[in-house]
This record gives structure tokens, sequence and C-alpha cells, in this order.
């Protein structure tokens, strides 16, 4: 019998969420000297999710990246990935799951979020975010959850180093053998790997264990997958010492390649041609247009620009286009505001991810 609630949670999860953060100033008093300031909105930061049914039966795999925002080679490695066809089994991802942070470029703009998965505060900015990552789990059930990062190092050199291995929180959790499909996966990518400082090994957190010298993972979301949900979980690891984001993409892509195979889920086009595909994009620049609405008047910005502001305005937001990463960071106020009032002159980075593109500047007169 088909499950009605789980089509029906699927079908919402697939809007991509966007949840507003606090608003200074909010309500319906008037502030002292609000008239003298410029009110600025922006858009809500969204988390997207993309969901990719094949035509034939397979796995089920859920693939989160951007869980730190400093890690850019997991979320574009995902984020790639949005544009391919399922053909055998199913597909859901979640490449920027942590937005503020990476348009901060920070590992945690609220504080780590792979800390978060066994508690989080409904207050903590980052709650919205963690908690649709855990009912997703929950509700879709895959078979694997793979959770893709950028860590610092090589473990092969430095066994402290998390960078270039896969993790694992067993080697073996009730029925699944989680080593045995790890070093499955190692040793494919491995064969592309030329230097020996770069190999994969397989690193197990024994998290489980009472003497494990990382009780940190047990609020982290590999973990919360196996002890809450039954559902086997890897996190994947390239280094953040790696030459170039192409190199931390491509091995990425190798090691989810690997994973897809083994738990049934076929794409199209091939991750050869994924890659080939990134490489040139990735030296593009991208076209970026912000449309934003001044008192009722809109404005079209593609690159850099000084507007001046009478007081009192309402300067919106209404969208950034680009690619999907693209966004406006105010300088000097808090990431999590949609809504704010500034007296001063205020500078907007339009960003690519963590890249800026270009600057907006706003004089009040």
């Amino acid at each position: 019998m088909e499950n009605i609630r789980r089509r029906e949670f699927i079908k919402s999860a697939l809007k991509s969420i966007a949840v507003s953060s606090l608003l200074p100033f909010s309500g319906n008093v008037i502030a002292a000297g609000r008239k003298n300031r410029i009110h600025y909105v922006f858009p809500k930061k969204p988390m997207e999710i993309f969901h990719k049914l094949g035509n034939e039966k397979g796995g089920r795999i859920l693939v989160i990246g951007g869980i730190h925002g400093n890690e850019p080679g997991a979320y574009k490695a995902v984020d790639v990935l949005s544009e391919v066809s399922v053909l055998k089994g199913e597909l859901f991802l979640v490449p920027r799951s942590n937005f503020v942070s990476i348009l901060a470029f920070k590992r945690g703009y609220n504080g780590d979020m792979n800390r978060k998965f066994s508690y989080i505060s409904p207050k903590d900015p980052d709650f919205p975010y963690v908690n649709k990552i855990k009912e997703l789990v929950k509700e879709i059930k895959p078979d694997v959850v793979l959770s893709l990062h950028d860590g610092y190092g090589f473990h092969i050199l430095n066994k402290n180093a998390w960078g270039q291995c896969i993790v694992i929180d067993e080697k073996v959790y009730k029925t699944f053998n989680l080593y045995d499909v790890a070093y499955k996966v190692t040793s494919y990518v491995n064969k592309f790997v030329k230097r020996k400082d770069w190999k994969f090994p397989v690193f197990s957190t024994r998290t489980f264990q009472k003497d494990t010298k990382h009780k940190e993972q047990r609020r982290s979301l590999t973990y919360y997958c196996l002890s809450r949900c039954n559902v086997p979980a890897f996190c994947l690891e390239v280094s953040k010492q790696l030459p170039s984001l192409k190199e931390k993409v491509k091995f990425h892509l190798l090691m989810l390649e690997k994973f897809f195979e083994l738990f049934s889920v076929k794409i199209a086009p091939s991750f050869k041609v994924i890659y080939d595909d990134f490489l040139q994009e990735v030296e593009k620049k991208p076209n970026v247009q912000v449309l934003i609405d001044i008192n009722g008047r809109n404005i079209l910005v593609s690159n850099r620009k000084k507007i001046t502001v009478p007081v009192g305005s309402e300067v919106k937001f209404i969208s950034f286009k680009g690619r999907r990463g693209t966004f406006g960071v105010a300088e000097g106020v808090n990431l999590n505001w949609q809504s704010f009032y500034m007296g001063a002159p205020m500078r907007v980075k339009i960003k690519d991810d963590y890249q800026s593109l270009f600057s907006i500047d706003f004089q009040p007169v």
C-alpha cells in the first residue's frame, strides 16, 4: 500500500524551505528615529531540496552538502548533481543546508551545525534547517545518507586529520557493515589518486564505544541517522589542502559514483560528463542580476553601483538571479536578519556562494 503521509511529506519538502530569521525593529510600534533610517528587506534564505525519481526501481540515497560553510568542495559537488536525471532509483539532494554559513564562508556562522543533531534549541537560527534534515531522514527512510565535507589535512599522513577519508561511526553497527562499504568506495577512488599522500583510508571514530576519543560525534548527523533512524550514514571528506576546488569536487564525485553503484542508483549523464561540465562552468563568470524595489520603483543591477536613497525609504531586494548560490550580504549586519533599519551608508556584497562578485553601495540623504 502506498504511504500517503510520506508522499505528501516529499511534496512539501521539495519546495525549498525559506525561513524568516530575526527581524530587528519589527512590530507595529514606530521606533524612535526610524524616519531617519532606511528599511532594508531581503528575501528569505532558502534551503533547496531536490528530489529525482527514476523509472526503474533501485535504491534511495540522500546526499547532503554545506553543513559547514567553509567547505565549498562538498556543497558544489552536491549542487552539480541537481541537474542530472535519475534512470534507476531515487535521489534526494540538499546542496546548501547551511546557506548563512556558506555566504559568511565560516564553518558555522551560528555555531557548528554538525553538533546540533542530538539537541538544538528552537531559538537557534539553525533550528529550521537542522529540523528539516532530521525530518527528511525520518520520513523518506533512505537506504543511505551521505554527508559531504572538506576536512583539514590528509588522514593517511596524520590520524588526527579529518581530510581525505571516509568517516564511519563504527566498523559494524547492527546489521550495517559500514567498513565494508566504505572500503569498497575508497578502493575504487584510490585507483584515480596518483599521489600516495592523497590516498583515501577509512576512519572509524568508534562513536558508540565508551572509550571513543570522539564523543562529540554523538551530536553529528551520521550518528543521528544510525542511532535514531536506523539508517546507515557516511561522512565523505576531501582535504581542504588540495590545490583547488576542481580537485575537491573531483574526489567527491568519485566517491559518490561508487556509492551510487553500491546502492543501486543510476544517473544520466555520467559522472565523467558531470565533472567535465563543472570544469567548464567554474571558469565562467556568472551572469548576475539583482532586482531591487525602492519605494515602489524597480531597479535592475548587474554590476557595481552606488545608489542614493532618501531616509525613510524602503529598499527591498526582490530577487537575485545567477547561479543557485547567488545572494546579497549586508556588510556589518547579522546575516540571520531578513529585515533591519540602517541610518548610515551601507554596502551590500553580491556573492556567488562565498565569492564576492560586486557591491551595491547605498547612501542615505
